[in-house]
């Protein structure tokens, strides 16, 4: 068997792997949306869930539509506005990336460049 042919078979076993990961993942993601609906259909969730999983259920909206905005009834801005600030506050509790922390200094060395060869010190 030639390097070529060795290659493209491994290549061929990664992504028939990359494809049973991502069909995993799909069965995996459709059980937990359906607990989830499952949940906000009993109320478990709060009567906003149980009211925006009622005009799922009935092909009013989606959950797209919920959190893109699109959908402007009031259960679904609420939980549309709960997302946005639990998302704030997971993001604004966590550690920046080190990409971010080492982007931000660069860009902090060059500001301070930048006002030490400015004669008025930056300040007007």
């Amino acid at each position: 068997m030639s390097d070529a042919e060795t290659y493209l078979r491994r290549l061929e076993a990664t992504i028939a792997g990359l494809e049973r990961d991502a069909q995993q993942a799909e069965r995996e993601l459709a059980e937990s949306q359906e607990r989830r609906a499952e949940e906000a259909r009993k109320g478990a969730l709060g009567a906003d869930w149980q009211a925006v999983q009622r005009r799922i259920d009935a092909g009013q909206t989606t959950l797209a539509d919920v959190f893109t905005g699109r959908d402007d009834s009031p259960a679904a801005t609420r939980l549309l506005r709960q997302s946005q600030e639990t998302l704030s506050r997971i993001a604004l509790a966590a550690e920046p990336p080190a990409e971010v922390l080492e982007e931000l200094a660069a860009a902090e060395a060059e500001w301070e460049a930048v006002r030490g060869s400015d004669p008025a010190g930056g300040q007007e």
